[in-house]
């Protein structure tokens, strides 16, 4: 297997994975996006709310807030907590709002117990308060995976598709309309023919091959290399979400071999 990065953000990484199956490549996308541990606000208690949206509403707005944890690691989630997951310091972290209108709520005005724990991103808007309006509530944020719901997603647009291999035959003529098809503008023509340049940014729609009447485009996927693009939800860096779903795909891996080893 080999390893090449293509682009490092905080909030995405883009890399060339070669020598691994299709399998593998989406093994690392499904566990990037629902099989990482994050923290979500879980549950709350409204004391308070005379704003125009409902309870529910509210709350699945807090739920989808990403929350930064400085220590996650030390934080268990609740089945795996010695508490057996009734609640405690060691499995959840608590939080209130409390703001009265006119003005709008956002994500900052969250405040949690922890000083180590906040949102994301701060001006997250969750609802507006008139003259005399009140929101008061308190609740808990809890540490689980994405399969259990959407707010513990680690991983947002998580994809990843085949590295293309493209051939320019002598038969080619320069005549420049698998330029003007291609709609990534991939393709460029020097000295009289087609040229491919940036592949990596090839989808593989394949209109150059349509198009070209001289046959001369070879497109196909490599099928053992892949292009993987993840992006953070903004809880954890991007580079450390990849990192913790190649742990996560080990563990598992190691287990299963452990068990087949009983059976046999």
């Amino acid at each position: 297997m080999k390893f090449e990065l293509i682009e490092l953000r905080e909030d995405r990484i883009r890399f060339l994975l070669s020598g691994v199956s299709a399998a593998f490549a989406n093994a690392i996308r499904r566990t990037c996006m629902s099989e990482v541990p994050i923290l979500a606000i879980d549950e709350i208690s409204l004391y308070d709310n005379t704003s125009v949206l409902f309870d529910e509403q509210i709350a699945l707005r807090l739920g989808e807030v990403p929350l930064v944890a400085e220590e996650l690691d030390f934080l268990s989630q609740p089945e795996d907590c010695q508490c057996d997951g009734t609640g405690c310091p060691g499995c959840r972290v608590d939080f209130m709002i409390s703001k009265e209108g006119p003005g709008m709520v956002y994500s900052e005005d969250i405040q949690f117990t922890d000083p180590g724990v906040r949102p994301a991103f701060e001006r997250i808007p969750l609802v507006v308060l008139g003259e005399g309006e009140k929101l008061v509530m308190e609740g808990y944020a809890t540490k689980r995976v994405g399969k259990e719901h959407s707010k513990w997603n680690a991983g947002t647009l998580c994809g990843y598709k085949n590295l293309p291999s493209i051939m320019i035959g002598e038969a080619c003529d320069g005549c420049g309309l698998c330029v003007e098809v291609c709609p990534r503008n991939i393709l460029v023509i020097e000295e009289g023919r087609a040229k491919a340049t940036n592949i990596l940014e090839c989808s593989l729609c394949k209109l150059c091959i349509g198009i070209c009447e001289a046959a001369a485009i070879d497109l196909k996927p490599i099928r053992d290399s892949f292009v993987i693009s993840i992006e953070s939800s903004g809880s954890i860096p991007a580079r450390d979400l990849v990192a913790k779903a190649a742990d996560e795909i080990k563990i598992r891996a190691l287990d299963l071999n452990a068990k087949l080893t009983e059976l046999s």
